[in-house]
């Protein structure tokens, strides 16, 4: 689950602490495959936040980078994603009016990474865990743990927009 340092309100600037699971085009496409065929993912989507990204290699080493990739792209799995229970989505850009409303039907926040910070933000993951699709390597989904993660909300729970 994530956690902001202060209201989650459209146009703030938040640090989110907690953990968030990696999605990029492939592992989206796949999950969303297993997701309509009724399969057991093994992943906690109740509640949870999907940062639209792929972490590189070098997590070990300390010096990984998880910048964010554009949410347009994602943005056809996103209403199923709510449907199964995601809270949190963490991308770069503004979303297709469809998948904003689904945002703001669906009582769900979508906050905006700040692209051109990879390095930056992959210092402020202390694990990770790949949990889907080896085979992708950087695209495979993984869970990863941030503190102090700064985005801006740019849809938040109550439908105030900020693009």
């Amino acid at each position: 689950m994530i956690a902001a340092d202060k209201e989650i309100k459209a146009g703030n600037i938040v640090n989110l602490s907690g953990e968030m699971l990696t999605l990029r085009d492939n592992s989206a496409k796949m999950l969303a495959e297993m997701l309509e065929n009724g399969e057991n993912t093994g992943l906690q989507l109740e509640d949870s936040a999907v940062f639209f990204a792929a972490p590189t290699p070098g997590f070990e080493e300390g010096r990984m980078s998880l910048g964010p990739t554009t949410s347009a792209r994602m943005a056809a799995f996103i209403p199923q994603l709510i449907e199964k229970g995601v809270k949190y989505f963490i991308g770069k850009g503004a979303l297709p009016e469809e998948a904003k409303n689904a945002v703001i039907e669906g009582k769900a926040f979508y906050f905006q990474a700040l692209g051109g910070t990879g390095a930056y933000y992959g210092s402020k993951v202390s694990s990770m865990e790949l949990m889907l699709f080896e085979e992708f390597g950087p695209e495979a989904v993984y869970k990863v743990e941030v503190s102090d993660f700064p985005v801006i909300i740019s849809i938040d729970s109550d439908g105030g927009i900020f693009f």
